[in-house]
């Protein structure tokens, strides 16, 4: 899996766990919207760590996936 996909899944991850925080928290579970919270923010900061490095990165042509196997 490449660095940019890597990145998108942490993205999906962590918006997830940020709705659950904020679904959470005016219901007075305030230590798992806590602890969702944060973990969002660790994956929004290793999602963007992934992006980055990816930005040069090629990529797939559409409708293709790429291979490393040489014919």
């Amino acid at each position: 899996m490449s660095d940019g996909k890597m990145a998108a899944v942490f993205f999906e991850i962590g918006l997830v766990l940020t709705l659950a925080s904020f679904v959470l928290g005016p219901f007075g579970i305030t230590g798992w919207s806590i602890a969702c919270a944060v973990t969002a923010c660790f994956l929004a900061c290793v999602g963007l760590f992934l992006a980055v490095s990816s930005w040069k990165e090629a990529d797939a042509p559409a409708g293709e996936e790429r291979t490393d196997e040489k014919k």
